[in-house]
């Protein structure tokens, strides 16, 4: 198994064995290095790699038409709905008419005006 391969298969396995049991991450980290034998020199790029996978599976944007005043509150009420989220980021997107859309790593909401006309345009021409 080529080197890059190797060190995302123990980042992914690292992170999905403290996601299932966070209370034990230290003999986690004990079996981990012992299943590392001479390969230890792979731990820091590891735990980088596991860093990357956290984000990427605990964050989400927000893409704002404007600045909302309730922000905050909506990201609130997102997190709620969406279990595992830590960390909301907002951005700006102009193109956007009104409205938000929100991105996970495998949910996208689309509410925002400009996806509702194109809903509105493909029902009046007939397209799926």
């Amino acid at each position: 198994m080529k080197t890059e391969k190797e060190i995302s298969s123990w980042a992914l396995a690292l992170y999905l064995s403290l996601e299932k049991d966070p209370n034990n991450f230290e003999k986690i980290f004990e079996n981990l290095k012992s299943s590392l034998g001479k390969k230890i020199v792979y731990l820091p790029a590891i735990i980088k790699k596991l860093e990357r996978i956290y984000r990427k599976e605990k964050t989400a944007k927000l893409f704002l038409s404007h600045d909302f005043k309730d922000k905050e509150e909506i990201k609130a009420k997102i997190k709620k709905e969406i279990k595992g989220l830590d960390k909301i980021e907002d951005v700006l997107d102009e193109s956007l008419l009104g409205g938000f859309r929100l991105r996970t790593k495998d949910i996208l909401i689309k509410a925002s005006l400009n996806d509702v006309l194109v809903k509105l345009k493909n029902k009046i021409y007939g397209y799926n």
